[in-house]
């Protein structure tokens, strides 16, 4: 067998065979010698499958399983074939002599009966099962997303199975002291995994680069403070003397300095009794009032002094 992880209370007996990456899940029992058992690379079979020929045994009866296929838990398995890219849905029966084929779907507790067959791209449903719909393009990408994950569990649970009793004791050990440690402590090793200082020695480490950045002279060679006893000197540029390899935007920062430094010159030396002219508030009458004149008289007649118009 080649599979890459068969649970510690999973039962195989006879003839049984695994491709690469396929993966027995807890509980499953495959029957190998009722009937010959095949299962292809990167499939899941999950817990309380049972693979195998339970009804009508015949010399020659096989369950052929093909590559990435997933067989949700507590499903029966009957001599059948299931295509590569198959999915069994949990609890759901598939008779014997049926056929699924790639990228058929067999509902949750389906019952394909014996000498069926599930066309491609189709689900299928119900006690017997039937033609339910066709299965969309954003299923099939599902389905593929819960099949990578089943299967990198799968590598999980291997790497925990095969850790000996002295590896599981310690890791238990690391968990609880974890668990129970100091709040602070756990925030410092959170802020040290995404690269925040939080030693001096990363403080010193950010104020060196800041200083060979930018705090460097021109005009004559230094000492690198971080280098050792004896090592060379070297010149540092700050970048303030040659923006030629910055990019454009600094140059807009200088320009918009130059204007900030005039407008504040110009508020710092100006009268504001002198510049800031007549009040926003002056009322305006225009020159020509003869339209709005009018349009009034239009409205309304003028006053002539009597009480009767």
């Amino acid at each position: 067998m080649q599979a890459d992880w068969i649970a510690p209370n999973a039962t195989i007996i006879g003839d049984v065979r695994m491709g690469a990456g396929s993966s027995f899940w807890h509980g499953v029992v495959a029957r190998g010698d009722t009937a010959e058992i095949s299962v292809g690379r990167n499939s899941v079979i999950q817990d309380l499958v049972h693979l195998g020929s339970t009804s009508d045994r015949e010399a020659g009866d096989k369950v052929s399983i093909g590559d990435s296929v997933h067989v949700g838990a507590n499903a029966v398995l009957d001599a059948c074939t299931l295509e590569s890219f198959a999915y069994v849905g949990m609890g759901a029966h598939v008779g014997k002599g049926a056929v699924v084929e790639s990228f058929a779907v067999v509902a949750a507790g389906a019952q394909v009966p014996a000498g069926t067959t599930v066309p491609s791209g189709q689900v299928w449903a119900g006690a017997p099962a039937r033609y339910l719909r066709d299965l969309t393009q954003e299923e099939k990408h599902l389905i593929s997303e819960h099949h990578l994950e089943m299967q990198q569990l799968s590598q999980i649970y291997s790497e925990e199975t095969e850790k000996s009793f002295r590896e599981l004791i310690d890791s238990r050990d690391r968990l609880l002291q974890y668990k129970f440690a100091d709040p602070v402590e756990k925030a410092e090793d959170e802020a040290a995994a995404m690269g925040v200082p939080v030693t001096h020695d990363d403080m010193d480490y950010i104020e060196h680069r800041v200083y060979h950045d930018y705090v460097g002279t021109v005009d004559y060679d230094i000492r690198d403070p971080a280098h050792s006893e004896g090592s060379f000197d070297k010149n540092y540029i700050p970048y303030e003397q040659d923006m030629t390899h910055y990019p454009e935007v600094f140059r807009q920062y200088q320009e918009n300095y130059s204007r900030f430094d005039k407008l504040k010159t110009r508020f710092e030396t100006e009268t504001p009794f002198v510049e800031q002219g007549e009040s926003p508030f002056t009322r305006r009458t225009p020159k020509d009032m003869s339209p709005w004149e009018k349009r009034y008289d239009d409205a309304m007649p003028k006053y002539t002094g009597t009480l009767c118009q």
